[in-house]
């Protein structure tokens, strides 16, 4: 077993102490380290920054929060017996409050070279010294280096100074998984915080999907500060899903990054259809000619629910394409936010990018802002972007009510009408998932 320590710590003023307890090979203790040296130097987001100006993070007492005691090292050292997996699956991980309570990976997909598990977990099987172990860990720890040094403000150094020990999806060039990969975290507590860590690797020709799901108890003030980064290398192939559907309590900030090489491709769907206070932001580099992203999102915010959403599709190589659609609903006094950037470097010639945003506002106080933006640097490309917000059509209403379905179920209709062109894109496995958790947060009334 790992170290452990009986006291929660402040996680804003004990953590040097804090990341005295952690697992990990020397280059994440440095990497800690750097970032604590950062945070320590650095103040939490204004809005005097661009990004936040709709989003203010001064009402917030962070130094209240705590790490809990519990979070600190595993509780499941090696994976289990795969034969218990469904069909269509091909490996689990579920993590209760930073612990490990269940691994699996179907034997075959282990024998193939695929890695999927707990970092530590992995560096302490592995053969560490094997060509394959190198090649895997300096995968990981090139990406995780690169974005803290990418890192640009407060909280994405908090998430780094925090980090215990990163989930890894490695899976070897050429390897193709048709099952999926399914991670479940689950959070519990008050006025605590955790920093949860996705790292992706798909090497040359490679393919995988990843669904991973986010939830917590239904009361209590969990604190998320949440990170990731998705490599896709030429040829390979990546289809994530991310759902989030924390209490109405949750703080969640979310800082992921993606790098997709030439002919590689992902397709990306997020729904924030939960917590009190979101803020996450997606960096899609496509640093290969031939490169190609989709970046679907969903997001649904009731009650006084804020939620901030920002991608960024960043092409860096000549004659590569993006899609970024994204559709959101506020209803009673909540306020959304969706930031979109396409940015189009001097050598991405022939760069073919699109950006869209739809919102429907279902309460009188409820607020959608949609900001779509353009930075273009070079000649031969084209790009564009479209954003619309509005209310539903009264005579929509009216022509369902005359077709025999009551108020209620016309709105229900409607709504999951605007986000089912987006739904039926995602895994097929939680699909049903996402129109329940819609309807469930669709009004019955206007």
């Amino acid at each position: 077993m790992n170290e452990t320590t009986t006291e929660d710590l402040v996680a804003t003023e004990h953590l040097e102490a804090f990341q005295r307890l952690l697992p990990g090979p020397d280059w994440l203790v440095e990497l800690r380290a750097a970032a604590l040296g950062k945070f320590n130097a650095s103040e939490w987001p204004t809005t005097s920054e661009e990004e936040w100006r709709r989003t203010n993070l001064s009402p917030f007492e962070f130094d209240l929060y705590s790490i809990p005691a519990a979070s600190v090292g595993t509780a499941c050292g090696t994976q289990l017996p795969e034969t218990q997996l469904p069909d269509g699956i091909a490996g689990r991980l579920e993590i209760a409050n930073g612990v490990v309570r269940d691994a699996r990976l179907r034997d075959e997909v282990r024998e193939a070279g695929v890695v999927f598990g707990e970092l530590a977990t992995w560096l302490g099987e592995s053969a560490k010294e094997t060509p394959a172990a190198v090649q895997i860990t300096k995968a990981v720890r090139g990406a995780m280096e690169r974005s803290l040094e990418l890192a640009d403000n407060r909280l994405q150094y908090w998430h780094f100074a925090m980090l215990s020990s990163p989930l890894v999806l490695y899976v070897p060039a050429g390897v193709a998984i048709a099952d999926r990969f399914e991670i479940a975290l689950s959070y519990s507590g008050d006025e605590v915080v955790y920093a949860p860590h996705l790292v992706v690797v798909l090497e040359r020709e490679a393919s995988a999907t990843v669904v991973r799901r986010v939830s917590s108890d239904e009361e209590g003030e969990v604190l998320l500060v949440d990170g990731g980064e998705f490599l896709v290398s030429d040829g390979a192939r990546l289809r994530y899903m991310d759902l989030m559907r924390m209490n109405d309590e949750a703080l969640v900030f979310r800082n992921d990054r993606g790098n997709v090489g030439r002919d590689g491709h992902v397709h990306r769907t997020e729904a924030a259809l939960g917590g009190d206070f979101v803020k996450t932001r997606y960096v899609s580099e496509l640093t290969g000619a031939g490169a190609d992203a989709v970046l679907n999102g969903l997001y649904f915010a009731g009650s006084e629910q804020h939620m901030d959403v920002r991608t960024v599709q960043r092409h860096r190589a000549p004659h590569t394409t993006s899609r970024a659609h994204y559709r959101g609903a506020v209803g009673d006094e909540s306020h959304a936010v969706y930031q979109g950037l396409i940015q189009v470097e001097g050598a991405a010639r022939g760069t073919d990018a699109y950006l869209t945003n739809k919102n429907l506002v279902l309460g009188e106080s409820a607020r959608a802002d949609s900001i779509p933006s353009l930075n273009i640097n070079t000649d031969d490309v084209s790009c564009s972007h479209g954003s619309t917000t509005g209310k539903i059509d009264p005579e929509q209403i009216y022509y369902l009510r005359t077709r025999g379905y009551s108020a209620a179920e016309a709105l229900r209709i409607l709504v999951e009408g605007h986000f089912e062109d987006l739904i039926v894109q995602a895994p097929e496995s939680i699909r049903d998932e996402l129109r329940a958790l819609v309807i469930a947060r669709t009004p019955a009334e206007l």
